[in-house]
């Protein structure tokens, strides 16, 4: 389970197949009813957020939009966010870090972790009731961080269309709940892999930073199919991505045919929900929309 929490934060997270190099991230939606078009953005958490700049039709499609749909509201109020999330990254009481691992090991990790920390002082005794993703996933923050010193998570695409609509006066919808999202992203796995994970992330902290560089070099170039070789190569749990996003992809599609009905709107969710048999492009064709790659 290499590279688990990379997974995760590219959310972390997305699968490409069937489809070229030169495949697209924007597209255009209609028919089957609709009486205006509404648009399909896939994102990457890594991407800067001038990266929407280069897309000439983006900012139109902005304005012709009245609804922009994400996978959760980015809206939230980020301590709210984060109180709803925070009791599916608690572990249980039987599997805290300190009684998976024995004290020599603990204290190892440990000296590991403390340079890699997203905060002085931080260290594994006050993270001991997290679950081991948790941990895996502030080390990768701080390596990406590294070795991308303009990445700014606070500043991702998804919550920039987010706010740029709410700004507006216009609607923001979410697919789905923080709690729907957070119990996939920290639960799904059991604790024994999620630890590995952490073992691995902190025994060879240059291939996840590689990693990230060239998931979002791929992002940037738009290669679907690259990053979806890329993700293959370090994701041994077919079970965990068919939950992360084709059972996902196919959840939502019970919602999106009837918010387009209701008003024109800019679907924006992450790259690799778009591609693939269950892809989203795939299932609205398949539901009789006439889906069209733009720029």
């Amino acid at each position: 389970m290499r590279h688990y929490s990379i997974r995760h934060l590219l959310l972390t997270l997305m699968l490409a197949t069937l489809i070229p190099a030169s495949a697209q991230i924007f597209y255009k939606v209609e028919g089957n009813g609709l009486e205006k078009p509404s648009y399909l953005f896939g994102t990457h958490h890594l991407a800067p957020a001038d990266f929407t700049d280069r897309f000439k039709s983006l900012q139109e499609a902005m304005r012709q939009t009245q609804t922009v749909v994400g996978e959760i509201d980015m809206t939230t109020d980020p301590m709210q966010m984060q109180f709803r999330m925070a009791p599916y990254m608690q572990a249980p009481a039987d599997s805290t870090l300190s009684r998976l691992l024995s004290p020599e090991e603990f204290n190892k990790l440990n000296e590991k972790f403390k340079p890699l920390s997203p905060m002085p002082g931080l260290d594994l005794t006050m993270l001991d009731g997290m679950r081991p993703i948790v941990v895996t996933t502030m080390v990768s923050l701080t390596l990406i961080q590294k070795s991308m010193p303009g990445f700014n998570p606070a500043e991702q695409l998804d919550t920039k269309f987010q706010k740029i609509y709410s700004a507006a006066g216009k609607d923001v919808v979410a697919l789905e709940t923080p709690e729907e999202q957070a119990a996939l992203l920290y639960e799904f796995t059991p604790i024994t892999q999620q630890l590995e994970a952490l073992r691995e992330t902190l025994d060879d902290t240059s291939k996840v930073e590689d990693m990230a560089t060239q998931l979002n070099q791929a992002y940037l170039e738009q290669d679907l199919e690259k990053m979806m070789s890329l993700s293959d190569q370090e994701q041994t749990d077919p079970a965990f991505m068919q939950a992360m996003l084709g059972l996902r992809n196919h959840k939502w599609m019970e919602r999106i045919p009837g918010i387009m009905d209701a008003q024109p709107a800019l679907i924006v969710v992450g790259a690799l929900h778009l591609a693939g048999p269950d892809g989203l492009i795939s299932l609205l064709r398949n539901a009789g929309y006439s889906v069209t790659p733009l720029d």
